[in-house]
């Protein structure tokens, strides 16, 4: 399990017992797909969440009692936060960089709150770059996701009305959602199809309907994530590319594509590798981080950056 996942459920975990105080263990153990002994130490690890030098309960006491799991929040996380005007702006902009699917309640509640709170000390003279920040619409966003999230959580089996792009038809699947995905922009969902009787990845955009059910599924025990969604990244299309990008930009192409950075490179610097369907999106990749990214292989994406880089030249 990489970073973010482990991230992603400690928040789960801390989520969850607050909305439900002196769940069993055994209960909240089958819920994040562990074994009570396992989600003991993680309980363990969770104690030190704090500010350094990271000493027990310093902001949260997560207790077992009788086999049930309790929290308890330090009181100063009760306070109101009060942020500088550039800090509210700084935080209403790293918000608009998230990808509101992830939770679009919390992120819209939070966007409304700062932008509130900016606009009251917002006069007309204000400079042009923070009425963008305040006047810039929001992308809208799928009702299906929240719904496919609570599946995956709840082990609850769902159908979906499903476009297929290749027969270029749509069908009724009643799935079990196991986890979300994202590659290159695009969310999918992979779970086990019974209308195929085995797992199957589908794309997020061409769900076009979700209705949960209310029985629930077992999740497999020989279900290897990281591995499934390795072999399915690799699959995605024919194409195999290379990008160097420069020491400029390699901690941002590190933290955003993670697994996909194959090798460190010249000066610094780093290779990602991908697979794509077809050379235009590696190649719009590389020209919008010009001059700090350039094509490694294969020979045919280095020749289209080079043909694309003289026609947006001969543009200006």
């Amino acid at each position: 399990m990489n970073v973010t996942e482990r991230i992603n459920r400690i928040l789960f975990i801390l989520s969850y017992v607050s909305k439900n105080q002196g769940i069993t263990l055994q209960d909240l153990a089958e819920r994040v797909g562990m074994r009570p002994k396992q989600l003991m130490k993680e309980l363990d690890f969770m104690l030190l969440i704090g500010k350094p030098p990271f000493r027990p309960d310093d902001y949260v006491d997560i207790y077992v009692e009788d086999q049930r799991v309790y929290i308890e929040y330090d009181q100063m996380l009760n306070r109101p936060l009060r942020f500088t005007r550039p800090e509210a702006l700084a935080l209403l902009i790293s918000l608009k960089l998230l990808d509101p699917e992830v939770d679009p309640k919390t992120v819209r509640s939070l966007k409304k709150t700062i932008e509130k709170v900016i606009s009251t000390s917002l006069d007309p003279t204000a400079r042009l770059e923070d009425r963008i920040v305040l006047e810039q619409p929001s992308r809208p966003i799928s009702q299906h996701f929240a719904l496919l999230r609570q599946s995956i959580e709840e082990h609850r089996k769902t159908e979906i009305e499903y476009y297929s792009l290749t027969r270029d038809a749509t069908s009724h699947r009643v799935i079990h959602p196991y986890f979300l995905m994202k590659n290159l922009g695009y969310w999918y969902l992979t779970g086990h199809c019974e209308l195929r009787k085995d797992v199957r990845t589908f794309k997020f955009e061409r769900i076009l309907s979700v209705e949960l059910h209310q029985e629930d599924f077992p999740i497999p025990q020989d279900l290897d994530v990281n591995k499934y969604k390795k072999n399915f990244l690799k699959s995605m299309g024919p194409n195999k590319v290379e990008i160097y990008f420069g020491p400029q930009v390699a901690p941002w192409i590190k933290e955003k594509w993670g697994p996909s950075v194959t090798r460190k490179g010249k000066k610094g610097g780093l290779v990602l590798t991908l697979s794509s369907e077809t050379l235009e999106y590696p190649c719009r990749l590389i020209l919008s981080f010009a001059p700090h990214a350039e094509p490694v292989s294969p020979p045919e994406l280095i020749e289209k950056v080079r043909q694309d880089s003289k026609e947006i030249a001969e543009l200006y």
